[in-house]
């Protein structure tokens, strides 16, 4: 629902046993009125649960410009990558020639 559009709200509800128990406690000792207690009580609930979007930029902040590495990485990455690669894997295979086998003809 879009904070926008809403207009106020009615509740009505019917709290029993414990949960009786324990909204009377709360209004005796807070001096809250019923609507009063139950708007601090969502505002509470809401901050506890509600999750909070952290901007993508804050979260990469700690490694953004962290890592070792040559400074014209961002650009010639295919470059590095390619010499890296063909280090641990050769780009064509070296295979030894295969035996001739006497056939005893």
């Amino acid at each position: 629902m879009s904070t926008a559009n809403v207009a106020d709200v009615r509740i009505n509800a019917r709290l029993t046993g414990d949960d009786a128990a324990r909204f009377q406690e709360l209004l005796d000792h807070s001096g809250f009125s019923a609507s009063e207690l139950l708007r601090a009580a969502l505002r509470e609930y809401h901050s506890r649960h509600s999750q909070t979007r952290r901007n993508p930029l804050e979260l990469l902040a700690g490694y953004i410009g962290a890592g070792e590495g040559p400074e014209d990485l961002s650009v010639n990455y295919k470059a590095y990558l390619t010499k890296a690669l063909e280090n641990k894997l050769p780009l064509a295979v070296h295979e030894p020639p295969s035996p001739t086998y006497d056939s005893g003809r």
